[in-house]
């Protein structure tokens, strides 16, 4: 039996394979260490991060802008300012009409509450944003009796 000779620069069947088995686990290497990789920027949902604003100084306001990224700006309420199960999850479910604030940390037991809005809205407009829900908040609070706000509760509280 005679053993064909490969030409030179020619590439067997047994280093293709090889090759593409390096190629795919190379590929796997860096897609696995991308995914791992810390992502730069702000990250509420990271547990230390309201704790890093537990002894935050809102100066008597309700909502301060406290860090920005690439992209959004940051803000933290002060919802020791909102006293009662009701009032928080009322405002919570009033913020989702409003399309320029996201909440970031749907924790309502916290006395620190952290949301984000896109870069291309004015720091001012959603701190006005959050005074005008807080104020709908107060008004429906004072109006309700307790019953009703009992009633409503079992019917929109999500936050359990």
């Amino acid at each position: 039996m005679m053993r064909r000779i490969a030409p030179a620069g020619y590439v067997t069947l047994k280093k293709m394979k090889q090759m593409i088995r390096n190629l795919f686990f190379g590929l796997l290497m860096i897609t696995t260490l991308a995914v791992g990789a810390q992502q730069p920027g702000v990250h509420p949902s990271d547990p230390g991060f309201i704790a890093r604003y537990a002894g935050y100084d809102f100066k008597g306001k309700f909502a301060s802008a406290i860090e920005k990224d690439a992209e959004n700006n940051y803000f933290l309420l002060d919802f020791s300012k909102l006293p009662t199960r009701f009032d928080r999850v009322y405002f919570m479910n009033m913020s989702f009409s409003y399309a320029k604030i996201i909440n970031a940390d749907p924790d309502i037991k916290k006395d620190r509450v952290c949301f984000m809005s896109k870069k291309m809205y004015s720091e001012t407009d959603v701190l006005n944003i959050f005074e005008e829900i807080k104020e709908k908040v107060a008004i429906i609070s004072a109006a309700w009796p307790e019953d009703r706000k009992s009633e409503w509760l079992n019917t929109n509280d999500k936050y359990k």
